[in-house]
């Protein structure tokens, strides 16, 4: 055996086994594997991240559309009670000037009117 050979055999059985006790003696030091992503991986993990920004502006534009139609829903029951008051209050106004008593008081002070005379009275068959 050449001095070339001897040594190759020697580092060759060092890295297979400890001579002396049979185990396996590795001193390399470890690798990391790094993580490689693939064209296709990062596209996917695109994807999936705009979806996600998706579904969260879409959920965060619904909950703020729930919140102005709530307070729509809100003025707009405000303002149907006005109304209700209003046309309650126009409805008493309508029955006052509707009245026999305030259409004679009308017709007699601001146009001018009186009962009219027996004579005037003619009566329909």
């Amino acid at each position: 055996m050449t001095g070339k050979e001897r040594v190759l055999g020697v580092s060759k059985m060092v890295m297979s086994r400890n001579a002396g006790t049979g185990i396996r003696i590795n001193n390399h030091r470890i690798r990391h594997n790094k993580a490689i992503l693939t064209r296709k991986q990062i596209y996917v993990i695109i994807f999936l991240l705009l979806l996600f920004i998706g579904t969260s502006l879409g959920y965060v534009w619904s909950a703020f559309e729930r919140t102005q139609i709530g307070y729509d829903l809100s003025k707009l029951q405000t303002k149907k009670l006005e109304l209700i008051e209003l046309n309650r209050k126009l409805r008493l106004e309508l029955a006052v000037l509707k009245s026999p008593q305030n259409l004679e008081k009308i017709a007699s002070q601001k146009l001018g009117l009186k009962q009219p005379s027996p004579e005037q009275l003619i009566v329909l068959p």
